[in-house]
């Protein structure tokens, strides 16, 4: 009978400890300890052809990502921008925001830009006519696929990059 008893006390301990560090994983589940993405920082990189210079991501109801790059190529290069929200695989053309007023895009505003080295432009990416939703305070991850051709080049260079930030 004594080692039934201790047996039972053995396994009661240990049951009421294994139930305690349960309550507790949930506990930092619960308030998302537990969520490496939530500590991630936002970030927005290319290759070295192009620096992302800042970006935002706006939250529903207009669904849209900005950011400006800086031309790195080294001459003047016609560059064209597209964007995909990897969560739901929604892919956009992106526009241009600043070729009215930006002296260093010769291309009529949403057309391609031609930008010159080392200069900035601001790239608009709309997923309002999709079906993407991107709640205010999620972080959200986009793959962005750019191509430029160098002036008086035949060619397109493609140019990966990503933004990783939280809609606003």
């Amino acid at each position: 009978m004594r080692k039934a008893q201790a047996a039972l006390e053995f396994l009661t301990t240990y049951g009421w400890a294994f139930l305690v560090i349960l309550i507790m994983i949930g506990a930092l589940a619960y308030f998302g300890v537990l969520n490496p993405g939530g500590l991630l920082p936002a970030r927005c990189t290319f290759s070295p052809e192009i620096s992302c210079i800042e970006h935002r991501v706006i939250a529903d109801p207009t669904n849209q990502v900005e950011f400006r790059f800086r031309n790195n190529v080294g001459q003047m290069a016609d560059f064209s921008f597209d964007a995909t929200e990897l969560s739901t695989n929604q892919k956009v053309t992106c526009t241009f925001t600043e070729p009215t007023s930006n002296p260093d895009c010769t291309a009529a505003p949403g057309t391609n830009c031609q930008l010159r080295a080392g200069r900035v432009g601001g790239v608009l990416c709309d997923f309002s006519t999709t079906p993407t939703i991107l709640p205010a305070g999620d972080k959200v991850k986009f793959e962005l696929n750019a191509t430029y051709i160098r002036t008086g080049g035949s060619y397109p260079t493609p140019v990966k990059g990503e933004i990783y930030a939280e809609a606003q």
